[in-house]
């Protein structure tokens, strides 16, 4: 037997919901936070998948061999990108009130069309890209 572990990274928008775990198209688990979990395979050819809700990682395909073992990470994209989200904001709500207060200007919320516009991306089209599974 081959053996595929998945480690679960950490990420604030799915902290508390599970990702389900598929191995050639079927559903063999769910993986919560921090979680590692190992699933026996025969050796072969195996494409592996997450999803939670409509939204989910591309394929990754693996070649084991007897006695094989593959480590696999999966993390949202909010893992990575959640610290530069808070920066944008916070830079948007400060130009917001600084030209508000100076000039009386009150279309600055407009600036927030961009941070819109990159979830709208991940609901709809890169819907496939929202959780991120990488070999280790």
């Amino acid at each position: 037997m081959a053996i595929i572990k998945i480690q679960r990274g950490s990420g604030f928008a799915d902290k508390i919901r599970n990702y389900k775990v598929f191995i050639n198209d079927e559903q063999v688990g769910i993986i919560s936070e921090g979680e590692i979990k190992e699933y026996n395979v025969s050796p072969g050819t195996h494409t592996i998948s997450t999803k939670i809700d409509w939204a989910g990682s591309k394929d990754v395909i693996v070649n084991l061999k007897e006695n094989d073992v593959v480590n696999l990470k999966v993390e949202n994209y909010t893992a990575k990108h959640w610290l530069i989200s808070v920066y944008f904001i916070a830079f948007i709500t400060l130009v917001h009130i600084v030209l508000f207060i100076t000039i009386d200007f009150q279309y600055t919320s407009l600036l927030f069309i961009p941070t819109l516009a990159i979830m709208a991306y991940y609901l709809t089209f890169g819907r496939n890209k929202y959780l991120t599974l990488k070999q280790l």
